[in-house]
């Protein structure tokens, strides 16, 4: 059995961690600690309250008190950290935003750094992105990031998670901090998605009768920059598998193998969803076309060859039928509903009120 501490944990691919490694790992204990900015959603877990397996605390990474802590008090023997201000729009928004970003993703996994080393944690797992990397061109299918791929970030969010990867790897190194390892994923897919991020935002704005908007270059060439797309449930996997046989102070690069246009992305949507409404719904009459925004990253592609190799790990999720699953979801009554619900939320994070330790572990 293991005590577990998912930071971040009413997020998109935390609350779909916790879901996972609780059909994995039943007996094993879970404290999710989330701010519940405006992509935090308690709700998202609300069936797992009051479990004697589960608990949620309501504060922040940055808080050292809170989380030395809850590593004391609930025994956390597995820090997974999801917490982060993770879009790149957002981080474009001014010296405040930029500042928002780096105290999140940089001063807060120090501070889970330091209070993991000072409470005695034997295992800390970083989760990282792709973006650290940089960008690949367009016209060499050949090149994708893998373990040694230099960094080169171009956002102030790809800049925050950059130096924090760094400052994992230095405490790891200099601090003496056992069990290190870290991951960096492309883009994550699936459900309880914020509407920040293309897919939920584009069919949130579909099912509201709007216009998906698509960024154009400076030639008016729309939507050509490429993603890699990873369904959700095999990023989880990948995370399981690293912290069961990942080796300590190593990089492993996740990926899903299935690179695609934001142009193809979007056709594709609008396809399923006319299927799914039996509305005919078309990139020239349902998309609007907007300005890119500064420095867009022009391709994301991630060689996975090492964890699969290393750990046997690789995607179970075909894009066609992981993409198909996501789009039925989000237009289900239960989807719609979640979206709704969250689609009003203020981009302003909310403090916490409730920021009491969990009950004291036997």
């Amino acid at each position: 059995m293991s005590n577990l501490l998912v930071t971040g944990g009413a997020g998109f691919i935390g609350t779909n961690f916790i879901r996972f490694w609780r059909s994995r790992h039943p007996d094993d204990y879970i404290v999710n600690l989330d701010a519940l900015t405006y992509a935090g959603h308690r709700e998202n877990l609300s069936d797992l309250e009051g479990d004697p397996r589960y608990e949620f605390v309501h504060g922040n990474i940055g808080s050292y008190d809170l989380v030395y802590g809850i590593m004391k008090v609930c025994k956390i023997d597995t820090v997974v950290n999801f917490a982060a201000e993770t879009h790149v729009d957002r981080s474009l928004a001014g010296p405040d935003a930029e500042r928002l970003f780096y105290e999140t993703n940089l001063m807060g996994t120090l501070t889970l750094l330091r209070a993991a080393r000072e409470a005695g944690v034997p295992r800390f797992h970083q989760i990282s992105t792709d973006e650290v990397f940089g960008d690949l061109p367009l016209d060499r299918p050949d090149l994708k990031f893998h373990e040694g791929y230099p960094y080169s970030p171009n956002s102030p969010y790809a800049i925050s998670k950059a130096t924090a990867d760094f400052a994992v790897r230095g405490f790891f190194r200099t601090h003496g901090l056992p069990g290190i390892t870290t991951s960096n994923c492309t883009n994550n897919y699936g459900r309880y998605q914020t509407p920040e991020k293309l897919i939920p935002r584009a069919i949130a704005l579909l099912n509201a009768g709007q216009k998906v908007k698509l960024y154009t270059d400076e030639h008016g060439v729309p939507g050509k920059n490429v993603r890699d797309w990873l369904h959700v449930e095999d990023h989880c996997g990948a995370i399981e598998a690293i912290l069961l046989r990942g080796k300590i102070g190593e990089t492993y690069c996740i990926g899903g193998e299935s690179e695609l246009s934001n142009y193809q992305l979007v056709e594709r949507m609008l396809a399923i969803m006319s299927e799914i409404t039996g509305k005919s719904l078309s990139m020239e009459a349902n998309v609007e076309l907007v300005a890119d925004r500064p420095g867009h990253d022009l391709r994301y592609a991630m060689d996975i060859s090492n964890i699969r190799r290393e750990l046997g790990w690789q995607p179970k999720h075909t894009f066609e039928s992981g993409f198909r699953s996501t789009v039925e979801w989000y237009t289900s009554p239960e989807g719609r509903l979640w979206l709704e619900g969250v689609s009003g939320n203020t981009e302003q994070v909310r403090e916490g009120q409730n920021r009491t330790l969990p009950q004291q572990r036997k």
